[in-house]
């Protein structure tokens, strides 16, 4: 692993905790304002999957634009570690191999243990599930490929992870960042069942972003990881 994981990135726990917290509060702002705007009517569970994802995503990339120029070197490549080469497009083979063996290794075998025949699903999974139109689908698929993927890898691989690394070996701050990340998902109770399965998956990103020195192979490999997700939901299967 890289001794030396970005070496320019600057940044401190508060750093994190505020991507964190400022991706949670744009959320809750954009959805309050399309509320208004649109009359006090609610929006439907794909609206509000739509309209929370791109204001926390907003909110994010504003904040990380701030550190990157105020204490940063205004780079993200130096700053998170931002860049990609063309050999990144094989993560996404990289993802579903890695989705296919954590289903087989890790999640199969848990809900044995557990004799669960019908577990709970995440809330992103149900809405995406109960989606029909063409249009619908690729909204949850951008979502859930593109920005999601984006904006977690920036916050738990470009800041969190470079922190940690200045403070611990390389394994520990792998299997912290991994812990966090999965231990993060739990603010949606339903996926408590995921956590171990997005453990092991946080460990092989963490790794690659340490192997690499950079995050863009970890983005795509974390996009095949929800692009075969993604595909199994909308086709009605189980993964």
């Amino acid at each position: 692993m890289n001794d030396r994981y970005l070496p320019a990135a600057v940044w401190t726990y508060p750093d994190a905790i505020a991507l964190f917290i400022g991706g949670l509060l744009g959320s809750l702002f954009a959805l309050s304002f399309t509320i208004t705007i649109n009359g006090g009517e609610q929006l439907s569970d794909v609206g509000v999957l739509g309209v929370s994802s791109v204001g926390s995503a907003l909110i994010t990339f504003a904040i990380l634009l701030y550190l990157s120029r105020s204490r940063g070197t205004g780079t993200w490549d130096l700053d998170f570690g931002l860049r990609f080469e063309s050999s990144d497009a094989l993560g996404l083979l990289y993802g579903m191999g890695l989705q296919i063996g954590v289903v087989l290794l890790v999640q199969l075998p848990l809900l044995k243990l557990l004799n669960l025949d019908n577990p709970p699903e995440q809330s992103v999974a149900q809405i995406a599930g109960e989606a029909s139109s063409i249009g619908t689908r690729a909204m949850i698929v951008f979502i859930v490929v593109v920005l999601a993927p984006l904006t977690e890898e920036l916050l738990y691989r470009g800041v969190l992870l470079s922190r940690l690394r200045r403070d611990f070996t390389p394994h520990v701050a792998v299997v912290t960042s991994a812990a966090v990340f999965a231990g993060i998902h739990l603010i949606d109770p339903n996926a408590i069942l995921a956590v171990p399965g997005l453990f092991v998956i946080g460990l092989v990103l963490g790794y690659l972003a340490l192997r690499t020195n950079r995050i863009g192979l970890t983005i795509a490999t974390h996009a095949g990881v929800n692009l075969l997700a993604a595909i199994a939901i909308l086709a009605g299967l189980d993964i």
